[in-house]
Parts: C-alpha cells; structure tokens; sequence
C-alpha cells in the first residue's frame, strides 16, 4: 500500500484491496464476534488456525483505516468497528488502580481440546436458532447440511466482495447477535491475559488512526488507557521498559520491538489528540 501511495501504480493498489477483502471476508475472519485469525491453512482463505492474536489485529486495523480513507468502500469500516467491539468485549485485561487497562496477547484455536470448536458450525443449531431468517443466513454464509471442513460450517462471504443492501446487512446482524449469543454458551478458548509491550503498542497505534479516521473518540479513549497502564505498571524500579506483564508480575527487559511499537504508539497519540505529553514520551523511549 505504501508503494502505491509512493508511485501510483495501480495493480499494487488493486493487489492490496484484493486481498484485504478476500481476508475479511473468508472464514479468517470470525463473522460473528469480529477478529482474524492469525492464518489460512487453504488458498482460499477459508480454514483459519483459530488462534486470535493481538498483534495481527492490530495490523489490520490499521490498514483498514488507510483503506477506508482512500476507497470510502463501507465493508473497511464495518470490519474496523467489528475489531474494536471484538477487542472491548473479549480482549481488554486486568484494571490498575486507576482503571487503565491495556490489551491481552491472544485467543487459543482450542477448546476442549479440539480446534476451532467455538467457531464452527452446524446446520442444524444455525436452523435452531435461526427459525425462519435461517435461509438467508445459511446462503449469505455458505452454510450447508455437509459443511465446508470436517462435516461442520465455517462461516464465511468468501464469494462476496462487498456488503449487501443495508436492508440485508440489518437482518444478517440481527441473526448474528442470535448466534453469538448461542455462542457464548460454549465452551471458551484459553484466554493468554499476558500484556506485551510491543503488541499493545501496535494496537494503540491503530487505535488512535481509527480515531481520528473514523471519528471515535471512545477509540482514542481505549488507546489512552492502554498506554497509561504500560507506562505506569510496566517500568521497573530505575524505570526502564519491561516486556510483559501479568497478574501484578513483570517479565523480561524490553525489547527492540517493545520500545519501537511503544513509541509509535505514543506518537499516534499525539497526532490524534494534540497532547505533547505523547510527543515527550516518544522522545524519551526513542
């Protein structure tokens, strides 16, 4: 995307939107509670390894808010605002004492030892819980009796490049509240609450440009707690940068990648919301 911002050349622009859209909308992509996965195992992107992570998350996000800005195409923002709710609901760590929090590692693949369970589908609870809108949900989402791996659905819009009419998109997130609900039910994933420096300083970073791109104030505010909680509990006794943390521990001096991704962060920060706070920390971790 940079080198089509540097020289405008088309196909590297078209490569970029092309695959961005084939991620988002395959089965990589968890439909229904928002978020990638952190790899396909098929050409298609279809089959994901189930494991969430932060840092990819991050990634995206921010491409997605390059994208959107550049394309106005409604399925980037959609996505966007399905990976922070994702983040809000699922991915948000420990509180300190002053009630910052920053962003938990990952989401296991497994659960009851089996991969992908929580994720995949059968027809026939999609029927339970669907009743009659099930029908247009199962084609939207190329749900079928056999299934697309191992006998069950993974859902996906893998053959659509965009969204429907906005009269389809209300009834599919009506049916998809209803599933995550069923959803919730189940089983969890194993939940790897470490906070990493350099990971969180990835998310803040793409949280302060959706922000600004999309007019989030409340996403600015989740960027700001998030840096808050590194550079208060994060620090040790001479006050230089630790790597993790968890459950009141700190771990391991930071590295390379905690202090660049930290300082790209800050800089976000300050870009979004003018506080030359954000511009002296920068300085300081640099």
């Amino acid at each position: 995307w940079r080198g089509y911002l540097r020289n405008g050349d088309g196909r590297y622009r078209e490569a970029v939107i092309l695959s961005l859209t084939r991620m988002i909308q395959g089965g990589i992509y968890d439909h229904l509670g928002g978020g990638l996965a952190r790899y396909a195992t098929d050409a298609d992107w279809l089959v994901p390894h189930f494991e969430k992570m932060l840092y990819d998350n991050a990634e995206l996000l921010s491409l997605l808010a390059e994208l959107w800005t550049a394309t106005g195409e409604p399925l980037f923002a959609t996505r966007a605002d399905e990976i922070v709710a994702w983040l809000q609901r699922e991915m948000l760590g420990q509180a300190d004492a002053t009630g910052a929090r920053a962003f938990a590692a990952s989401l296991d693949a497994d659960s009851e030892g089996v991969e992908g369970k929580f994720y995949v589908w059968d027809e026939a609870e999609i029927d339970d819980v669907l009743g009659a809108e099930a029908p247009f949900f199962k084609h939207v989402y190329g749900v079928s009796a056999g299934g697309n791996w191992e006998d069950v659905n993974i859902l996906n819009r893998g053959d659509q490049m965009g969204l429907l009419a906005p009269a389809d998109e209300r009834r599919l997130e009506t049916a998809r509240a209803k599933l995550l609900d069923r959803r919730a039910t189940r089983i969890r994933p194993g939940w790897d609450d470490k906070v990493l420096v350099d990971w969180n300083g990835l998310m803040i970073a793409a949280l302060a440009k959706g922000a600004m791109v999309f007019d989030r104030p409340d996403w600015l505010q989740l960027a700001t707690s998030a840096f808050a909680f590194i550079d208060r509990n994060m620090r040790d006794e001479a006050r230089r940068l630790k790597h993790a943390w968890r459950a009141g521990r700190l771990a391991h001096p930071a590295t390379l990648d905690d202090h660049a991704n930290l300082a790209l962060g800050a800089l976000a920060l300050h870009q979004a919301s003018g506080d030359p706070l954000y511009l002296d920390k920068a300085r300081a971790i640099v």
